[in-house]
């Protein structure tokens, strides 16, 4: 530093913007331009809902190099702004954090690419499925393997035998993935997988029956299906993102299978994720040699950087889904869908395979041992949730769960007695709202409008001492299904477990958050922090209730950048 400014007296930052834009340090030839610097953006006369610790509201917010600057009132954030600053007068509406998806699928193009040749199976009987089988093979020479999709349903998970699926397709190895990792193979498919493997099912002579489950299954849906082209898939994968920029959404986390992750990183690299992604591996997901692949890997967890990141991996869950009657409950069913292939306690993933033992409840246990936080836990029914948290506690006694950000998802039918053991493990539960919203009739067919009452017990948790996310994308649609709880006829569902619209927030902010282990940098507009926020049409505070979900997306700003806006808004 030159000698004329070593002993510059020390003065508030404004103090010095305002010296530098009259007659002090603009007329010195010799200032770096680095010393003082500008605000990016600054957005003003509004209401700034901040979403720190104490749901502060400010008028005004600075942004600079991709973080807060500094948040106040309108004259002094106003004061931060230099000629090339971008001014948003707000004209009083409301700004939010950058809402946060804890559990995605459809995001992720790797996840539902089309792995491989083959196409999709309706499967309503084994007759019809079967002749469907015989024309996709049709397509294709003898000899090519066919990885096509199927149903969750009894005739495909239960009836077919592997003798007709050999005679379906004599030359080609096929195999049929379901919803809730059931796989289904013929012969030359099943020679392909070492005979020892965990989850071959078989009959009652001891013979494999072309089911997989488990190991078994996970072998061929992660190591056997064909990758598709990682650049190609790279640009759909960018399309999809900037679906999520009018909602409001600046960052998704979700399971990714190692295409997942290797198509975004493609994006990561040249710098053209314009939200945040955090992944959880599915590495150990049906995973037959956890321990080896845990030391071949090392610890990955929290590994990347602010745009991308690894948080953690994820395992087999325990049930499946509740709308085609998976969930595990504690009480029976009291209606089974017509295909239901499961008994009325629903499906458990861990003992299909014929040893729980050494399902991929071990994965967990193991995981914990070597460091990895597991997350990305679907699980539908109370009993599921018994099971995960009783892994989870084992895990616990064994290497402390606590601010390692360890999650289960979904939550329908989270109880009381799970409250206490969340809370002292630190596990965080994130919710959807399928049992209060929408098209719920599915929900009450099953288990009767008194049980569904009492589904998403939102509210008693935060009273708990827990801190749960919205797991959902949506925007401003996803926070109203949590404080109205009302499905499409007009019923409100308990309306005792409604939040609060600062709740609501938080749950898909700063609650949010933490659920990836950002909450020093993410969840929140406090200065210091990744600058990710949202500009509403109105007011977030007093827009009526019942048309919360009417809200509108005017901005979205990720890492300090515009990456949506509606034209003419400002």
């Amino acid at each position: 530093m030159s000698k004329s400014y070593r002993h510059l007296p020390v003065l508030p930052l404004v103090t010095w913007v305002l010296l530098a834009t009259g007659n002090g340090w603009a007329q010195s030839p010799d200032l770096p331009r680095e010393v003082v610097a500008y605000a990016d953006l600054v957005v003003y006369n509004g209401k700034i809902l901040t979403a720190d610790e104490q749901f502060t509201v400010v008028s005004a917010v600075a942004l600079r190099d991709g973080k807060f600057l500094a948040t106040g009132n309108n004259q002094r954030i106003l004061a931060m702004a230099g000629p090339e600053t971008r001014r948003v007068d707000l004209e009083g509406r409301s700004v939010i954090p950058g809402l946060i998806g804890t559990h995605v699928h459809n995001a992720f193009v790797g996840n539902i690419a089309k792995r491989g040749q083959g196409g999709n199976l309706d499967f309503k009987d084994v007759a019809s499925g079967l002749e469907e089988i015989r024309a996709e093979v049709a397509k294709f020479p003898a000899g090519q393997e066919l990885y096509m999709r199927g149903p969750s349903k009894k005739p495909l998970v239960v009836d077919v035998t592997l003798a007709e699926l050999d005679a379906a397709a004599p030359e080609n190895p096929i195999s049929i993935s379901c919803q809730n990792n059931q796989v289904i193979v013929n012969s030359l498919m099943l020679a392909k997988i070492p005979p020892d493997t965990q989850g071959i099912l078989k009959d009652e002579n001891g013979n494999p029956n072309g089911q997989l489950r488990g190991a078994a299954a996970g072998l061929v849906i992660y190591e056997m299906m064909p990758w598709e082209n990682v650049e190609e898939q790279a640009v759909r994968q960018k399309a999809v993102f900037k679906r999520y920029h009018p909602q409001g959404v600046t960052t998704l986390i979700g399971r990714g299978q190692g295409f997942t992750v290797s198509v975004i990183r493609e994006l990561w690299i040249k710098d053209e994720l314009e939200l945040r992604v955090r992944i959880l591996h599915e590495f150990l997901r049906s995973q037959g040699r956890p321990e080896a692949f845990l030391k071949r890997i090392g610890n990955l967890t929290d590994f990347g950087d602010d745009m991308y990141k690894i948080i953690g991996a994820t395992v087999q869950v325990v049930d499946g889904s509740a709308g085609n009657g998976a969930a595990m409950t504690d009480i029976p069913k009291i209606n089974k869908f017509e295909g239901d292939p499961y008994d009325s306690f629903g499906q458990n993933k861990w003992e299909e395979t014929g040893n729980a033992a050494t399902s991929d409840r071990l994965n967990i246990i193991l995981a914990n041992r070597y460091g990895w936080t597991i997350g990305g836990l679907h699980s539908a029914g109370d009993h599921s949730n018994t099971l995960l948290l009783e892994a989870f506690a084992e895990a616990h006694q064994e290497r402390s769960l606590v601010g390692r950000h360890f999650g289960i998802d979904h939550q329908p039918m989270m109880r009381e007695k799970h409250f206490a053991l969340m809370k002292e493990m630190d596990v965080i539960p994130t919710f959807y709202d399928g049992p209060f919203s929408g098209d719920n009739e599915s929900w009450i067919f099953q288990y009767g409008a008194d049980a569904v009452y009492n589904m998403g017990p939102v509210k008693s948790a935060i009273e708990a001492g827990l801190k749960p996310a919205i797991e959902i994308p949506g925007g401003l649609e996803a926070i109203a299904s949590f404080v109205q709880r009302t499905s499409d006829d007009g019923r409100v569902w308990n309306p005792e477990e409604k939040v609060s619209r600062q709740e609501a927030l938080y749950m898909y902010t700063a609650w949010a958050a933490r659920y990836s282990g950002d909450e020093k940098l993410l969840g929140s507009i406090e200065p210091g922090k990744l600058a990710d926020l949202v500009i509403l049409n109105g007011d977030y505070l007093t827009w009526p209730e019942a048309d919360l979900d009417k809200l509108r997306v005017l901005m979205t700003v990720v890492d300090g950048k515009v990456v949506y806006e509606v034209g003419g808004a400002f």
